[in-house]
């Protein structure tokens, strides 16, 4: 991630238009185009068979946060490119546009923007495995390629673990999934390797690791393993545990991790739930979600180190609460609150804002989305 201060004016001029042209184009993407079935209601011809086009997606957001009493104002994009290549073949490429906007010494707001290529990879796709080559999400644990997108996330708020291990990867990935010898039992697997990069975007350490899991669908439930070996440096490693679970009888998602590193980085665990109040006519697009962690800082660090570190340098405990309200399926509204329990840090950690997903085909008939 990189960040430049420009002027704040200019920037939101900048990034107004870039929503309102999204937004466009998303709206374009739900036009009905090559759709076979007519508004009689006629079955499709024998002959019609979809067909995959480029798809451009991704997420706007605005959230204003207020960390122990500092208020920050935060536009974001990320686009995400989808273009997939005969049968097997597939690219991907997701950026990251964002200004932050807080008080200056002057007294004034002014504007940080922050840009980044979050992946950029090519998969080569079979039944039972993929192979990845490019920069990408690394497989350990869970947050981080599933649940790190503003749309996506319950609460806005990063899991104090997450900087632990490395969260990008440029090199190679091998994944998939099997059943374990019965249909009650799946088997998912990735393994990955990763080169040294100091380049201000593309930024990586040299690694490997990887991470395997039981998904059981019929009780919706899932746990696994993650590992990484970091190759640079004080050459630490992790390994950490993830569970989720989803029950059938109710709306509800539960949801942990934990990661341990053998370096300077420590170790912690979070652990969430998320619930949607179907069951109540006027609250059904509410969902109430919680969440409480902790993370302890590794032992005997010089003070210079916990200075470097930051969180990373001090025993935290947190608790979050927060509320979702889904306008539609592609726009939500988020409000949390939080306190955070650190030496001499203790701080009221209070968030509010929404997020939009776009989704629209780059390619004449793509049909409706």
């Amino acid at each position: 991630m990189f960040s430049v201060s420009l002027p704040a004016r200019k920037f939101a001029r900048a990034f107004t238009f870039a929503i309102f042209l999204m937004s466009a184009v998303a709206m374009r993407g739900q036009d009905i185009g090559a759709n076979p079935v007519t508004s009689q209601g006629d079955a499709p011809p024998e002959d019609y068979t979809l067909k995959a086009v480029p798809v451009l997606t991704g997420s706007g957001a605005y959230f204003t946060r207020v960390n122990a009493g500092q208020i920050q104002d935060a536009p974001s994009l990320s686009p995400l490119l989808l273009v997939p290549i005969g049968d097997n073949f597939l690219i991907e490429a997701k950026g990251s546009l964002a200004d932050t906007y807080n008080k200056n010494t002057q007294g004034n707001y002014a504007g940080t923007v922050t840009y980044g290529m979050t992946y950029a990879q090519a998969d080569y796709i079979t039944k039972y495995v993929t192979l990845t080559a490019g920069r990408f999400t690394t497989p350990f644990g869970i947050y981080g390629e599933r649940l790190a997108p503003n749309w996506i996330k319950a609460l806005q708020g990063t899991p104090l673990i997450v900087p632990v291990t490395s969260g990008a990867s440029l090199g190679g990935m091998l994944r998939g999934g099997i059943p374990a010898g019965t249909e009650k039992v799946n088997f998912n697997y990735a393994f990955y390797f990763s080169s040294n990069n100091t380049n201000h975007i593309l930024a990586t350490d040299r690694s490997s690791g990887g991470r395997i899991g039981f998904f059981l669908p019929g009780p919706r439930l899932e746990f696994g393993a993650s590992f990484q070996q970091v190759l640079q440096a004080d050459r630490p490693h992790s390994a950490g545990v993830h569970f989720v679970w989803q029950p059938n009888a109710v709306p509800l998602t539960l949801r942990s991790e934990y990661v341990r590193q053998s370096g300077i980085k420590g170790s912690g665990y979070w652990i969430e739930s998320a619930y949607l109040l179907k069951q109540i006519p006027l609250m059904k697009k509410v969902e109430v979600v919680g969440r409480g962690q902790q993370f302890y800082a590794a032992g005997k660090l010089p003070a210079a180190t916990v200075k470097k570190l930051g969180a990373l340098g001090l025993d935290t405990n947190e608790a979050d609460f927060g509320l979702n309200y889904y306008f539609r399926t592609d726009v939500r509204a988020s409000a949390s609150y939080g306190r955070q329990f650190a030496l001499g840090r203790n701080a009221n950690l209070w968030t509010i804002g929404m997020t939009y997903r776009f989704v629209s085909p780059l390619w004449p008939g793509g049909g409706a989305m």
